[in-house]
């Protein structure tokens, strides 16, 4: 991100500042060119292009000529906030490829093959602009610690079911982020947050599902089970600290992870090869908990 210093100028009791001429060029602006202003919480300003130019981006309907390329193309669109997509082709589609289209969008959260025929097919999404982003990320927290409770309850189907949950979650939440970021367009019903803080949640997120991922694939014996209760609990620190802003509890969190690395090390040693492995998934656990508690 690129910063640029100005000094404010006055004419006839207005206050002007000039804007980058990079950034002017970028979006094509001229003279009387209407742009948008936030002002922010924070007291910061946020300038984004007119909304007439923003919405190139997210036009109703985007029509993609069918290519081996497309599955990959509908993917992308859908992420960056597309809600309509419709796949044409001259001739019939061919069914291998029509399988992967639908494979694709059956694993996007939201998103529904409408209209299905030989040379067309209509992809939507449906509702995810209503989710708050933040309320994303909770949501995300709660299933991680629901999957923590899945594997010492060792209910296997459940835990799986909260993964799959979490990945959709996620994929909505990278929808918002990287819509904002491209157009300066809020999605959802969050309003008030700076391009640094919105890479901050992506990265934060981002942390969430390599946690969720750990956790799908792990299985516990009773001689880590102690020591996963402590990796539980370190993660639902953090979740805490997250949750209040609790910057106190955020730096104890982040200083924490060292005391388990040591202590799994420790563990290391006296167990067999299968266990090892499981202590380690777990310090891996640990080194994304610390770097969410650094994001807070």
């Amino acid at each position: 991100m690129e910063s640029f210093f100005r000094k404010l100028q006055k004419i006839s009791g207005s206050f002007f500042v000039s804007l980058p001429k990079k950034w002017i060029e970028n979006f094509n602006l001229e003279s009387k060119s209407p742009v948008r202003i936030d002002i922010r919480s924070d007291g910061s300003l946020l300038i984004s292009p007119k909304i007439i130019q923003q919405e190139k981006y997210l036009k109703d309907e985007l029509i993609l000529q069918i290519s081996p390329y497309v599955p990959r193309e509908i993917v992308k669109h859908s992420l960056s906030g597309q809600t309509n997509i419709v796949v044409i082709s001259d001739k019939e589609i061919d069914k291998d490829l029509k399988s992967e289209i639908r494979w694709l969008v059956n694993g996007l959260p939201n998103t529904e093959i409408i209209e299905d025929h030989r040379q067309r097919i209509v992809i939507q999404n449906f509702g995810y602009k209503k989710i708050p982003t933040k309320k994303l990320i909770q949501r995300q927290l709660y299933l991680i610690t629901d999957m923590f409770e899945n594997l010492l309850d060792n209910i296997i189907e459940e835990l799986k079911d909260n993964f799959k949950q979490l990945r959709r979650f996620y994929f909505i939440l990278v929808t918002h982020i990287r819509t904002y970021l491209r157009t300066g367009v809020y999605v959802s019903e969050d309003s008030d947050f700076t391009p640094l803080e919105a890479m901050d949640l992506r990265m934060f997120c981002e942390k969430i599902e390599d946690i969720g991922i750990i956790l799908r694939d792990l299985r516990l014996s009773e001689n880590v089970i102690e020591f996963f209760q402590e990796i539980q609990q370190y993660f639902n620190e953090v979740m805490t600290a997250y949750l209040k802003k609790d910057l106190e509890l955020a730096h104890h969190s982040w200083l924490k992870k060292d005391q388990l690395v040591v202590k799994a090390n420790s563990l290391i040693e006296e167990l067999n090869y299968d266990d090892k492995d499981k202590i380690k998934d777990m310090i891996k656990i640990a080194k994304h908990c610390k770097d969410m508690a650094a994001l807070i």
